[in-house]
């Protein structure tokens, strides 16, 4: 995958879960903070901070190799629909309910499905492939 076909796929994930949350009327959870409402009195850090990692995380996609763009996608798509709630709505919209009363959404499976291709690519590639540890403690 490309870097245009990375950047559509991440774009499709946010529209996606956006135009979900545009549909719901009586909104299950509303989610301040990070995840499990971490820091939720602090709506507006959590924003910050979020809006900051979104664009690390287009940085991180431009610049990745080609084998990590698709798990990048993933996750940046689910990182700029739960930013665009945070900064629209001030809280994030969850509305999949995920068991023992946590919901979630989308973005939120985009994410974690792109966390866990990103460990297995990782993990399964070829020596040869990963990045070399430098430093004295890493011979």
């Amino acid at each position: 995958m490309n870097n245009t076909g990375a950047f559509i796929l991440a774009g499709a994930v946010a529209v996606t879960d956006c135009a979900i949350k545009g549909c719901i009327t009586d909104v299950p959870v509303k989610n301040y903070g990070f995840a499990g409402n971490k820091m939720d009195g602090f709506p507006k850090a959590v924003c910050g901070v979020s809006t900051v990692l979104t664009f690390v995380m287009c940085g991180a996609l431009a610049l990745s190799p080609k084998r990590f763009k698709l798990p990048l996608a993933l996750i940046l798509g689910g990182a700029v629909s739960n930013t665009l709630d945070r900064v629209v709505r001030g809280y994030v919209v969850d509305y999949i309910p995920m068991g023992r009363g946590v919901y979630g959404n989308l973005s939120d499976l985009s994410i974690f499905t792109g966390t866990a291709v990103g460990m297995v690519k990782y993990i399964l590639e070829d020596e040869e492939e990963k990045p070399l540890a430098t430093g004295p403690d890493m011979v």
